[in-house]
């Protein structure tokens, strides 16, 4: 393949000339950083002026498992959520009688006590037997789960997050 010498002449002066913008003012100096907060000493009551105390690790460990907190539910959603419970306690009691805990098992129950249309969420917790379950009523759920060791089902409001359980791995 040959090249013309004025094609490669061309090339050469647009790369030797530039193609950037040269300043001539100087650029403006960057603020200088802010200084590092200085602990407040564990035992100050009250704390030093300009120090900054830190959480101790169970309020850090309580805000960060928040979005687990429930609220509480209405009422007139919780008479309706309560014979739901009730029903559904009743068939976990008997699959546990019969030694039964996979999922299969207690989809069954859940959808056989859910009310029409409503959501119902049931997802497996281990690779063995264990089941958490939500159906989702006015104003919150009926949740739980059923495993080998133990069965519960509550009435509540939904939890920080919005729903019924948290998502799964948290």
């Amino acid at each position: 393949m040959k090249f013309s010498t004025g094609l490669v002449a061309v090339v050469v002066v647009a790369m030797v000339s530039g193609c950037g913008v040269v300043r001539s003012e100087p650029m403006a100096a960057s603020p200088s950083p802010s200084p590092s907060p200085v602990l407040c000493p564990p035992a100050a009551d009250p704390p030093p002026s300009g120090c900054v105390t830190m959480p101790s690790w169970e309020q850090r460990h309580a805000e960060n498992k928040a979005y687990r907190q429930r609220a509480p539910m209405p009422e007139e959603g919780a008479a309706q959520a309560e014979p739901v419970a009730e029903a559904l306690r009743v068939r976990l009691a008997g699959l546990r009688e019969k030694a039964l805990y996979g999922q299969v098992y207690v989809e069954e129950a859940v959808r056989a006590v859910a009310p029409a249309k409503t959501n119902v969420v049931i997802r497996p917790v281990d690779a063995r037997t264990g089941v958490v379950f939500a159906i989702e009523m006015a104003g919150g759920c009926v949740t739980g789960f059923h495993d080998e060791r133990d069965s519960e089902v509550e009435v509540g409001g939904y939890i920080a997050d919005g729903g019924c359980l948290t998502a799964p791995g948290h």
